[in-house]
């Protein structure tokens, strides 16, 4: 019965817009990480759950694999008149426009889901506030009154605290992980933040933690490789930061990538500037090290040599490491010092390689 419901969620007829997951499950009152479980997991043992999936999707007879009861699927007239609306409402909304939810279904979601809404939508933007004209009018009545979104003189919605989002947002990709999906995780770089909180919850979660080994020496994606090897970097096991390290140093798109976000929230850069001080350390790994341009090099090393101190991320102190030899000279004794301070504390051998490399004037 999973794969069936994730054929009709993802089936072309929906439009360029698949129904999600939340969405879906809201019609058999269930989470999104119950539903996941079924499309994920092994098959659904229970007749009633069967019977329950095979009514909503109103799926033929003649096509099931299990006989229905002579009431199933056939509710009052009332019913399902308000059954049938939703249904093609909400597939109508969600084929039109990239949003889950619109302002003529406001009885299918409640305030945990327009705030689980707001929060990715922030995410996915890389913004800390929405226009009211980018939200639906069903959720903009749920966040009016939350007590930790408020409204800016502009008419926009943010959080209270920034914060928030990341935390919302590491919850939700978590309960995909645990249900061995990928799928949230591969939509987008997630930020230290997001990192650490995933982190905290795969630590007592075995089979996350495997799931996200997997994905980091064989994801699909860049970004899936990346994202799992930051999550696994912020376990707080040397065992498994090694593993990080060793990940992303093989892997040139997920080494890019992870040396563009530590730059970037290191030295507080944009993003694209941030990708271009990250291109400059892959140059240097064959032609050599020298200061960045724009006297920048002095100010970038104070920044970096002080995230080698950075115990929460075993990944973050090898790309700072790499970073920091691109803009290292012979004269930078504080630098140097820094650096062997940080291999009296460092706990990950291949931190130690790097910082050793550094040292003696090598790119890692």
């Amino acid at each position: 019965m999973g794969r069936v419901i994730r054929a009709w969620r993802t089936h072309p007829h929906h439009g360029r817009h698949p129904i999600s997951q939340e969405l879906a499950a809201s019609w058999v009152g269930m989470s999104q990480a119950q539903l996941s479980r079924i499309e994920n997991g092994p098959p659904i043992a229970h007749l009633d759950r069967l019977v329950q999936w095979a009514a909503a999707l109103r799926i033929p007879a003649n096509r099931l694999w299990f006989t229905m009861p002579d009431n199933a699927g056939e509710p009052g007239e009332k019913e399902d008149k308000v059954n049938r609306r939703k249904l093609f409402a909400s597939a109508a909304v969600t084929a039109a426009s990239g949003f889950l939810y619109h302002q003529s279904t406001p009885e299918l979601i409640g305030d945990r889901e327009a705030v689980e809404w707001f929060a990715w939508h922030l995410w996915q933007h890389r913004k800390d506030e929405l226009d009211l004209t980018h939200i639906p009018r069903s959720i903009v009545l749920r966040l009016d009154r939350h007590p930790h979104v408020m409204q800016t003189p502009d008419g926009a919605y943010r959080f209270t605290d920034p914060a928030l989002t990341d935390v919302l947002v590491a919850h939700r990709v978590f309960g995909d992980i645990a249900q061995g999906g990928g799928h949230l995780l591969a939509t987008a770089q997630t930020s230290h933040a997001t990192d650490l909180t995933i982190s905290a919850l795969a630590a007592d979660d075995e089979a996350a933690r495997r799931g996200l080994t997997a994905w980091m020496r064989g994801g699909a994606t860049a970004v899936l490789r990346v994202n799992s090897a930051g999550i696994l970097a912020k376990v707080g096991s040397s065992e498994l930061g090694d593993a990080a390290i060793c990940a992303i140093r093989s892997d040139q798109d997920a080494r890019h990538l992870y040396l563009t976000a530590v730059a970037s929230r290191v030295l507080d850069l944009p993003w694209g500037q941030a990708a271009h001080f990250a291109a400059g350390t892959e140059k240097e790994a064959v032609s050599g090290p020298h200061s960045p341009s724009g006297g920048m090099g002095e100010w970038a090393s104070r920044c970096l040599t002080a995230e080698l101190a950075n115990t929460r991320d075993a990944a973050a102190r090898w790309c700072s490491a790499v970073l920091l030899a691109n803009c290292l000279n012979d004269e930078d004794a504080r630098s140097r010092s820094a650096l062997m301070a940080a291999v009296e504390r460092e706990t990950c051998r291949e931190n130690l390689r790097a910082y050793a490399a550094v040292l003696a004037g090598i790119t890692p």
